[in-house]
């Protein structure tokens, strides 16, 4: 008979189930119809265009769109990739259970999301990009609130391009990495040092990254929010800082297009690369967010190479530097007439020229016709290097002559011309 048989065979299969029961603490199997059943979803998605460049950052996404203005998710898993949720929002989406709650009493409703339904067919690769930071400082730093929910391991990683936002393999600096066993993590916040990790003056791009190997046994949620890059606060923002030399005169000029406390500047300079010392201060203007500019002017200054810059001090006593500029201080050997630079110039140059003895000096600009159209410089100058700026914005465009004429105290004298051109 074949009855004994198929006893056999149902006693069997039976020890079979109760032996595959397992520990019932075991995670409940994911529902696989949950899954997406395609996974050629686009592989970059970008919000709406950031309109600031800013070296620091600030989104707790609030806003319904995501992803935020400036930010990009990245699914090279053919995923959805990350989403927002609101809190209160329950069960949480691809999981089985659990609340969307807010990661501070102050976070409010919105959160960024990843899950292993966002992801890939079989594996988490799921990017969250920022907008660009820039000028990024050795006090910059990173710092966001992140909870892992449900029973599955988790892992993600910030990682960090210095090129571009929009592909994974720029992002070749990893800044933090971490692995979650299977339990809820609760809301916890990461700080991350991100100014050491790049040249200073980089512009970055950051990047959450969440990625498992197998979604099928591991991959559970993340819960992202509060994100801010915070740097140094810039007590003055220096546009500009040049000099110039006439005879042994310097001219120092600088500008500013805000300053934060700011007490005022020492002037200082170095003799062949030697120490700084103080020659001067020059008051500030405290605290304001307007155009500032600054002269400061040095006489019978000694022949030498010099370096000058800028002692930014504070009310409270801090103290920063602009960068040196290099001013060379020499009597030359004999006169001379250098060719104006920019040529051919719009609208206007600059023309140098150096005198070996104190003279009477007339330097005079010429059209073709032989007529005299500017006078730059007509009486005794010191011996030593000139700068003088032509502007011809009110000429035609054409060549023009500079005519320079001295007569030293000793008897000497000096004739030269340069050709210019005016290209308006």
């Amino acid at each position: 008979m074949r009855l004994p048989k198929i006893l056999f065979l149902l006693v069997f299969s039976v020890s079979l189930v109760f032996a595959g029961g397992g520990d019932n603490t075991q995670p409940v199997a994911k529902d696989m119809s949950q899954k997406a059943t395609k996974f050629d979803n686009p592989y970059l998605v970008a919000g709406a265009p950031y309109q600031l460049e800013s070296s620091t950052l600030s989104e707790s996404f609030e806003s319904t769109t995501f992803p935020p203005a400036g930010w990009t998710k990245l699914s090279p898993d053919g995923g959805t990739g990350w989403t927002r949720i609101a809190t209160g929002t329950t069960p949480l989406p691809g999981w089985n259970g659990g609340t969307a709650t807010p990661a501070t009493g102050t976070a409010g409703t919105g959160m960024a999301y990843a899950t292993w339904n966002t992801g890939g067919a079989t594996a988490n690769d799921q990017w969250l990009v920022t907008p660009q930071i820039t000028s990024v400082g050795a006090n910059h730093s990173l710092s966001f609130w992140m909870r892992k929910f449900g029973a599955y391991a988790e892992a993600f990683d910030v990682k960090i391009s210095t090129t571009t936002g929009t592909a994974t393999a720029s992002f070749t600096i990893n800044a933090l990495t971490k692995t979650y066993l299977a339990a809820d993590s609760g809301w916890a916040q990461y700080t991350v040092p991100i100014g050491t990790l790049v040249p200073a003056g980089s512009n970055i791009y950051i990047a959450f990254r969440e990625y498992v190997a197998d979604n099928f046994n591991d991959g559970a949620a993340l819960l992202l929010d509060l994100v801010e890059v915070t740097g140094d606060v810039v007590p003055v923002e220096f546009t500009s800082f040049t000099g110039s030399v006439s005879g042994n005169t310097v001219k120092l000029n600088w500008a500013t297009a805000s300053e934060t406390n700011n007490k005022g500047f020492e002037i200082q300079k170095s003799l062949n690369n030697g120490d700084f010392v103080t020659v001067a201060f020059v008051t500030g203007k405290g605290t304001t967010t307007e155009a500032q500019s600054y002269t400061y002017v040095e006489k019978d200054v000694v022949d030498g190479n010099y370096l000058y810059r800028l002692k930014q001090v504070d009310f409270d006593g801090k103290v920063s530097y602009s960068n040196g500029i290099e001013v060379d201080v020499t009597t030359p050997a004999v006169f001379a007439l250098d060719q104006n630079y920019p040529n051919p110039f719009n609208p206007s140059t600059t023309i140098n020229f150096g005198l070996a003895v104190d003279s009477k000096v007339s330097l005079k600009i010429f059209n073709v016709l032989g007529q005299e159209v500017a006078s730059l410089a007509n009486g005794l100058m010191s011996a030593g290097k000139h700068t003088v700026t032509f502007n011809g914005s009110s000429l035609f465009s054409g060549v023009y002559f500079a005519k320079m004429e001295a007569k030293g105290v000793d008897g000497s004298s000096f004739t030269s011309f340069k050709k210019m051109i005016l290209n308006k």
